[in-house]
């Protein structure tokens, strides 16, 4: 029998595979272009990955491709999940229906002809002279490259006529943009070649409510809305929007805080430099008491104006923490000399996930507005409003920081750097991610740094789904699939 002629097994996916609701709607849709926009820990990976060994199997004889952000994510997630469904798919039909898997043509080869290559975004160019039948990308809104370039060339790829042909995605969303944006149009147009079945993190029924409530103990209300209930918010031209002056600007006196550790942020620069010192409370609350805003005539100059501004503050008590801007590693090996003999830890932010600004901006996001009780972020009345108009201090800069916008004129979720607002942001960012690794500054629990890709890229997407303790699948999920735009 030619590879060609074996045909997909008469299989029931709800049995073998046992989706909840929401996975089986996306599963089963035969729309050419079709996205499984879910919370996180809803399975989103684990779905899509199923999705492509259906369309391998229904499609015998053709290539098809799978994406994901990074090679890493592939490796540690997406190929995991692809060789459990693989070997399932062999228990139930007593065949194994790999027939050679190659790591150095990134594909598996299939006894019925079909290919699944994988490959990851950052080298999307290189799937440009493919032909495929389908293609599946996984958390394209959360990558460095561009989701509308992936989506775009992916498209421009599956050309090879098929039983099941077609693009589909599984993601969190990130706001009203790109992907999520082109899904919803076509939507309100009711399009018979879009689908989207939305899935809160609630609907999955294998995922332990208690594990929900922690992440949610740990986010902003924008971040719980996005990354748990699944919502495409508005894109928000504000990087902080959560900053409010009414709520957090207080007043403020370092003198009368003694009890508190300092923490100091630095964003060194050649001719505007910014630090901001934050007195961190015993039960963890976050108080910007004092900033120092140059334009430095050398880097020496800065360094004397820097040493006199923080040994003034902290007088004996040496700072807890001082988390400087890496570009400059003489300026870090100079506060070492200084600060670390005094038993200061010096952190610059050196590991991907530090260095990803969007992680940060998260952080200091949750700070603002949590969830689940008060802000632990505030800012000491006495900061200035006001700036000469070359740089700016921290309060005027909360408030100004924006997103650049795409070529329709949304706001992605790109940080301008205009020179004047980013240094002083910058420098509380370096503070809160570095702070973030200390229990001491969070009254003895470390913030959801978990809730971070290990690769720096936000949010993860290992999200496997689990089963219930007596290995019986519950189905979830009966609301209406349609997003909440």
């Amino acid at each position: 029998m030619a590879a060609t002629e074996l045909t997909a097994p008469e299989l029931d996916l709800a049995q073998v595979y046992a989706p909840y609701q929401k996975q089986a709607e996306f599963l089963t849709s035969r729309a050419r272009n079709r996205l499984f926009l879910a919370g996180r820990g809803a399975g989103k990976s684990w779905t899509l990955t199923l999705d492509a060994v259906v369309q391998a199997l229904v499609n015998p004889g053709v290539e098809g491709a799978l994406l994901g952000r990074t090679e890493r994510d592939l490796k540690k997630v997406l190929l995991p999940f692809l060789r459990i469904h693989f070997r399932t798919l062999a228990a139930a039909t007593g065949f194994n229906w790999i027939r050679r898997f190659s790591a150095d043509d990134q594909a598996i080869y299939l006894h019925n002809g079909s290919t699944i290559f994988w490959q990851g975004f950052e080298r999307i160019d290189k799937v440009r002279g493919f032909n495929l039948g389908w293609a599946n990308a996984d958390e394209f809104c959360w990558s460095e490259t561009d989701e509308q370039t992936v989506y775009e060339t992916l498209i421009g790829c599956i050309r090879v006529p098929c039983p099941r042909p077609g693009f589909a995605g599984a993601s969190s969303p990130n706001g009203l943009r790109g992907m999520v944006k082109l899904f919803r149009d076509k939507q309100l147009l009711a399009d018979p070649k879009f689908y989207c079945a939305r899935a809160t993190s609630y609907h999955n029924p294998y995922l332990d409510r208690e594990v929900i409530d922690g992440w949610k103990a740990s986010m902003s209300v924008r971040r719980y809305e996005q990354e748990v209930l699944a919502l495409a918010l508005r894109p928000m031209s504000a990087v902080y929007g959560e900053f409010r002056e009414d709520r957090h600007i207080v007043p403020w006196s370092a003198r009368h805080h003694s009890e508190c550790r300092w923490v100091i942020g630095v964003d060194w620069g050649l001719n505007r430099a910014v630090a901001v010192a934050i007195q961190v409370t015993p039960d963890g609350r976050w108080y910007v008491a004092a900033e120092l805003v140059r334009e430095p005539e050398s880097r020496g100059h800065f360094r004397a104006d820097f040493k006199q501004w923080v040994d003034g503050l902290t007088g004996a008590a040496a700072p807890f923490l001082i988390a400087p801007d890496r570009a400059i590693p003489e300026e870090n090996r100079w506060l070492m000399q200084i600060y670390g003999v005094k038993k200061t830890h010096v952190m610059p932010l050196t590991s991907k996930h530090d260095q990803y600004v969007r992680n940060g901006i998260a952080e200091i996001q949750d700070m603002l507005n949590p969830v689940v009780g008060e802000p632990r972020l505030m800012f000491a009345h006495a900061l200035p409003r006001l700036f000469d108009g070359n740089v700016a201090g921290i309060v005027p800069s909360m408030s100004a920081y924006r997103y650049t916008t795409d070529r329709d004129g949304t706001p992605t979720d790109v940080p301008a750097k205009d020179n004047t607002h980013d240094h002083a942001v910058d420098a509380l960012r370096y503070a809160v991610v570095a702070g973030s690794r200390f229990k001491e500054l969070h009254a003895g629990r470390l913030p959801g740094r978990h809730l971070l890709g290990p690769d720096g890229v936000h949010p993860p997407t290992s999200d496997p789904q689990t089963r219930s303790p007596d290995g019986q699948n519950a189905r979830g999920g009966d609301g209406d699939w349609r997003p909440h735009w």
